[in-house]
């Protein structure tokens, strides 16, 4: 006689076979929605969030690889896209505000600026916060609000930030933006110098945010050595590429920002004076 214990009787048949599959659906679901909140980082980020995010997990653990992620975002299709799909489209947006709200509480292109001085600051403010909105979300969304930056503070936070983000007093030729406000001194000055100076200033504006990010990803990955650490690397680069160098002391004292410089450039074009091109017949002896 057999025991009923011992079989799997079709109630305990079904709910064993329910329970296993829901498990094995919910076991999928559970890695599905962990795959989809994995991104893959394909190097087309949006903002400087993600940038940024993106370079904190960059580790290099030598040169090579200190090289080589530098190399990837010096890349020229990698800064064609932070400029055309980040830097251009948000300064594109700060430009709108501006005008949108010059136009507002200050009035056309022909209307004096003399006496406007709260205006026009809240005018640049508003551009400010549509740019940071595109270029690096999380000053507008979580920042401000952490820092509890009021409506009245909005202003000196944002010009400062940004000049900042596009290197003022870092960078020849990269005016604060806060020059802008500074036009309501100027008893001739009208709301179409504001849009005009602020147009013509787009591409030192942009260029400056490009080499302050630049500089940026260059101390990420390579302060942990030290100039002659890279000089040491590069030498028999340089001299494979067929290049001589005249003066090793000139040479190992370079700025580590300089010997990265001439890779891929043409030396003798710059006037190096501690490095040649060889002569083409000690080339080919090598």
């Amino acid at each position: 006689m057999s025991s009923s214990r011992n079989r799997l009787g079709p109630p305990l048949l079904f709910w064993f076979l329910t329970t296993t599959v829901q498990k094995d659906i919910y076991i999928r679901i559970d890695l599905s929605r962990i795959m989809a909140g994995k991104k893959k980082d394909d190097g087309k980020h949006k903002n400087l969030d993600d940038v940024l995010n993106s370079l904190a997990k960059e580790h290099s653990k030598d040169l090579d690889g200190a090289f080589k992620a530098f190399d990837g975002f010096r890349k020229e299709e990698y800064q064609n896209h932070l400029y055309n799909n980040v830097f251009s489209v948000a300064h594109q947006d700060l430009y709108n505000a501006i005008e949108s709200e010059l136009q507002k509480s200050v009035g056309d292109d022909e209307t004096k600026l003399k006496g406007k001085k709260k205006e026009v600051e809240k005018a640049i403010a508003a551009g400010l916060k549509k740019y940071f909105e595109k270029a690096q979300p999380s000053v507008v969304k979580k920042k401000m609000a952490e820092l509890g930056i009021s409506e009245d503070e909005e202003y000196d936070f944002l010009t400062t930030l940004y000049d900042d983000h596009v290197g003022v007093g870092k960078i020849k030729g990269v005016n604060s933006i806060k020059g802008l406000a500074g036009l309501v001194k100027d008893k001739n000055a009208t709301a179409g110098h504001v849009k005009a100076i602020l147009g013509k200033s787009r591409e030192k504006y942009i260029q400056g945010a490009l080499d302050i990010l630049g500089s940026k990803n260059f101390a990420h990955h390579f302060t942990k050595f030290n100039n002659t650490d890279v000089a040491a690397y590069l030498k028999p680069k340089f001299e494979k590429a067929g290049y001589a160098i005249e003066d090793n002391l000139a040479y190992a004292q370079q700025e580590m920002q300089d010997l990265i410089q001439l890779r891929g450039e043409h030396i003798e074009k710059k006037g190096i004076p501690y490095m040649k091109k060889k002569p083409e017949e000690e080339k080919k002896k090598k």
